[in-house]
């Protein structure tokens, strides 16, 4: 089988600090956890459990770390290419970062987000997010005034807004953003300030997500600046990597719970395999949960099979010069550009990202588009997108040095009216004794939501285990 994750070898080996490891007596080693898939809820996982002494080995299918979170480095530029921002509300992994050590390669940034309008661009500084609302003409005074109403829905989902589950906002899952916008606020707010921001995170339709999906974006982004990493949004799992055993393009094909341990069996480059675990964690997306975990109910297993994927083609540009705008974020309303949702300048979200002089720009489209032009040429990629951008950036497409097009048939689940629901029925079932534990992203939304599962999982698994083997 393949060794430890070879991806992270060249990356800093900062010191990471230590917990005593528990002590599991000196006749046997330490009970030893499979953990299938090393994206960040599988490798937070494996480096919670290794921390509290336990034995880990992370299987991955891939030759990849790090899931949807993959940066690639290529002519001097490092694309982000799958997950884009890290926000202050991402608690659980801002601890993370300290306890590997790699403080020093996240930095702070001020964003300015651009909405465009009518040939103008207008700014958003989240630094000073009502001073800056107040004072955008974007939209009218009246619309201004009638989004104060905003305030009472999102008080009363400060708090159910977070990353453990979805389902706390069950009660905001009866209609859609757009109609719930429309009906409060107007469709001026519809179409500039609820459309960029759902469009822009999960490239979905006002038309199709909850109402409670705004709320919970709005909860997440009352902030004053975001983070990046100067190495890429990969680097956490990268560092995590280096640090836990990892055995790449290893494919998990059945799990099987038996008394006390569980039986893994899987293949590899040198064949089949068959080992046998104390426990086992498993952080996949629901097409592969639904195929792989074991003793799942019929709502479970409904869920996990009725989850639609919303399919993502990204397309990341690396420029010979860095263009004059000042945005780092530029949401384009529907009515703007109906394909084209988001415009990240990256080379302003960290040093490093860019050769000096250079630019990076990333792009994000809606996911019709992308599920239609799946299989279509990078270069036809890039020569539509580079259109479409046109009247938010210019033509860069003379300065068009590097290019990476990035394929993921599953980026997100797609939210619909009704999903909040099917997830509270999910955890219901939830098996909190297994030996077996399922988790993921999907449950709620971003890394943070993977790295919270992670987490948890991690401490649900080290209790079962440890009870039992403190067992006579």
């Amino acid at each position: 089988m393949s060794g430890r994750a070879s991806a992270a070898a060249n990356l800093p080996t900062d010191d990471a600090s230590s917990l005593p490891a528990k002590n599991f007596g000196s006749e046997k080693s330490a009970p030893h956890i499979a953990i299938v898939g090393a994206g960040l809820t599988g490798l937070t996982a494996a480096w919670k459990l290794q921390r509290m002494g336990f034995a880990v080995t992370v299987f991955e299918k891939s030759q990849l770390i790090g899931g949807r979170t993959l940066s690639i480095r290529k002519d001097g530029f490092v694309f982000d290419t799958g997950a884009i921002t890290l926000l202050p509300t991402y608690t659980n992994i801002c601890s993370l970062v300290e306890e590997l050590g790699i403080e020093k390669h996240l930095h702070r940034v001020n964003p300015i987000i651009g909405i465009p309008r009518g040939g103008k661009m207008h700014h958003l500084d989240i630094s000073r997010p009502l001073r800056s609302l107040i004072g955008i003409q974007l939209i009218s005074l009246g619309t201004k005034l009638r989004l104060l109403k905003l305030l009472g829905p999102m008080m009363r989902t400060w708090k159910k807004s977070n990353y453990q589950s979805l389902a706390a906002l069950a009660e905001w899952d009866q209609e859609t953003v757009a109609d719930f916008v429309r009906r409060e606020f107007g469709e001026e707010a519809n179409e500039y300030i609820a459309g960029p921001v759902i469009r822009g995170n999960t490239l979905n339709s006002t038309a199709c997500a909850p109402a409670g999906e705004l709320l919970w974006m709005l909860r997440q982004y009352a902030a004053p600046f975001i983070y990046a990493f100067d190495q890429g949004i990969n680097f956490l799992a990268e560092t995590l990597a280096q640090r836990v055993p990892v055995e790449l393009g290893a494919e998990i094909i059945d799990i099987k719970p038996i008394g006390n341990q569980v039986e893994i069996k899987g293949r590899c480059a040198q064949g089949e395999f068959s080992r046998t675990f104390d426990a086992c964690i498993l952080g996949l997306p629901p097409p592969q949960l639904s195929v792989l975990a074991p003793n799942l109910s019929v709502r479970q297993q409904q869920f996990l099979k009725q989850c639609k994927s919303l399919v993502s083609v990204n397309l990341h540009v690396g420029l010979r010069r860095r263009p004059d705008i000042t945005e780092t974020i530029i949401l384009p309303p529907e009515s703007e550009q109906p394909v084209l949702t988001t415009i990240v300048m990256d080379h302003l979200k960290a040093p490093g990202r860019a050769p000096e002089g250079k630019g990076l720009v990333t792009f994000y489209l809606r996911d019709s588009w992308c599920a239609e032009n799946f299989a279509a040429p990078d270069a036809q990629i890039l020569a539509s997108v580079m259109e479409m951008a046109k009247p938010f950036i210019g033509d860069l497409s003379a300065d068009v040095e590097s290019f990476v097009v990035q394929r993921w048939p599953y980026a997100i689940i797609k939210s619909s009216v009704g999903l909040y629901r099917q997830i509270a029925d999910y955890e219901a079932d939830l098996d909190l004794n297994s030996r077996v534990q399922i988790g993921g992203d999907f449950l709620s939304m971003g890394m943070e939501a993977a790295v919270s599962s992670g987490a948890a999982m991690a401490e649900r698994i080290g209790r079962i285990v440890s009870v039992a083997t403190a067992k006579p």
